[in-house]
This record gives structure tokens, C-alpha cells and sequence, in this order.
């Protein structure tokens, strides 16, 4: 839809007399304050900029309110480009010491102390949580539940955004998960939260592969507002298995709660 034309004004000219003034001056005097009275009536303040507006970040893109850097993504197994990445693991702390159900999501929130290293890089573990179904897809196939576990560095500066390294875990139906076992019965049916036991629930340095060619790994963003390009991600390429019970269970509880696939932009994949 286009914005709206300028007004059109018609006059009504009547010379009855003989004058020292033009006929075509009186025309174009006489037109020209109708549209300056027309204009008046319909003048209107500009509009101020929302506050999504104001904040928003400059696209790169004409109608994208985020950059190119976006996830979830599609990967493309037999395109995955060699590389090599180092991967230190340190959850001496890693017990979780509160679960929540936050309506669209299972978090289980973590205790400081516990950390991954990816390329001489150190983040500290935040959280985990669950997505159904999947947010990645590898060769085209959405599994029914990802995990992600999230670390984070936090920003030096005001102005500097936090880095993440977010590790997911894709989930098939099958055998049941025995970490999931440990609280999904704890969960609170609301939206509410509860502080766990030490010990109940574990995230195992044996559960977390840390050899090359274990993850595919690429550049991308959080997957919920603010869409934060700050973010590398760790998909493991061993598919883990969840009963069909613990899925539909997370399922009941947090809803379809992942966010289509996005462009990669020239982005690689690599393994």
C-alpha cells in the first residue's frame, strides 16, 4: 500500500471586472491558498518510533530485525567442512540446584564452578534446557527433543554483549534417559520453580565427547529474543535416545517451543 498522495485542490475563479492584475496571477495566488488551507487541515505529527523500533539494531538485510548470524539451522552432513577445535571439560560443580518450569520451557539451572573450553576459550555452565521438538535439523530430519547446555562468559564492558557456547544434544525415541529420570517427576506442573538436591541431578564429564569429529560446530545466535550473534554452537553428531514418555512428558509441559530453521548466508559447517 502506498502513503498517502498530496491533497487535491480545485478553485473556482471569477473575474467579473477589468484589473491591473493578471488573470493567470489571480489563478495561481487563489490555487495556492486552498492548498495551504488543505494541507493544514490534514497535517498530522510525525510519527515516533516503538520502543522495538528505537532499540532494534540496524538490519542488514530490508526486512530482517536481526542479523545473519541466525540459528537454528539446517546441516548438511555430507557439506560439513574438516576442522578441528579443542574441547576441555571441567563440571567438578556441575549438580544442578534448581529446576524450573518456565511455561515455554524445562530449565535446570546450575551452580558456578563448573566450565567447557572450547578453543583456549573458557565458559562458565548456566544452564540446560529443552526444546520440542528439535530446533536443528541434520539432513533435513527434526528429531523430537534437543537439549542445550549453556555457557556463557560475561561481558567486560556495559557495551559488550555476552559470548555463549551452547552444546546441544538431539534426542530420538528409545531407551530412557536416565539424567531426565532424576527430576522429571519434580517438575512443577505451573509455572513455578523448586531448589533440587545436591547430587540429584548430574551432568557426567563421560556424557560430554570432546574428540574431533564428535560435533558439528558453526557461528550463530541464541534462539530466543534478543537473537544474540554472539554464540558458538557444539551439535553433537550422536544422536541420544529419551523414552517416548520423558518426551511427550517435556512436550505436555513446555509446548512446541522451537523456532524455524534459518539462512546460513555463506556460514560454513564444520566438524
Amino acid at each position: 500500500m502506498e502513503g498517502p498522495s498530496a491533497p487535491l485542490c480545485y478553485a473556482r475563479v471569477t473575474v467579473t471586472t477589468p484589473t491591473a492584475i493578471p488573470v493567470a496571477a489571480l489563478v495561481v495566488f487563489t490555487l495556492t491558498a486552498a492548498c495551504e488551507r488543505k494541507s493544514q487541515e490534514i497535517k498530522r505529527e510525525p510519527a515516533q518510533p516503538t520502543e522495538r523500533e528505537s532499540d532494534a539494531a540496524e538490519p542488514t538485510l530490508p526486512g530482517l530485525d536481526h542479523g545473519l548470524l541466525q540459528s537454528p539451522i539446517n546441516i548438511l552432513s555430507k557439506q560439513a567442512e574438516g576442522g578441528h577445535h579443542e574441547i576441555a571439560v571441567n563440571l567438578h560443580h556441575a549438580d544442578a540446584e534448581y529446576l524450573e518450569n518456565k511455561g515455554h520451557t524445562i530449565e535446570l539451572d546450575f551452580p558456578s564452578g563448573s566450565s567447557i573450553t572450547l578453543d583456549g576459550r573458557e565458559y562458565e555452565l548456566k544452564q540446560a534446557h529443552f526444546h520440542t521438538p528439535s530446533e536443528h535439523q541434520i539432513d533435513g530430519v527434526t528429531y523430537p527433543m534437543e537439549l542445550h547446555v549453556v555457557n556463557m562468559i560475561e561481558p567486560e564492558t556495559p557495551d559488550d554483549p555476552p559470548r555463549y557456547l551452547v552444546i546441544a544434544f538431539l534426542y530420538r525415541m528409545g531407551d530412557e534417559d536416565p539424567v531426565i529420570t532424576s527430576f522429571l517427576d519434580q517438575v512443577p506442573e505451573d509455572e513455578s520453580g523448586e531448589a533440587l538436591e545436591p547430587g540429584k541431578v548430574h551432568i557426567n564429564e563421560a556424557e560430554m565427547q570432546t574428540g574431533t569429529g564428535d560435533y558439528y560446530h558453526y557461528r550463530g545466535s541464541l534462539t530466543t529474543p534478543p537473537y544474540t550473534e554472539t554464540v558458538d554452537w557444539l551439535i553433537q553428531r550422536e544422536i541420544v535416545e529419551a523414552s517416548p514418555e520423558q518426551i511427550r512428558r517435556i512436550h505436555r509441559l513446555e509446548g512446541d517451543n522451537a523456532r524455524h530453521v534459518q539462512a546460513l548466508y555463506g556460514r560454513t559447517v564444520d566438524d
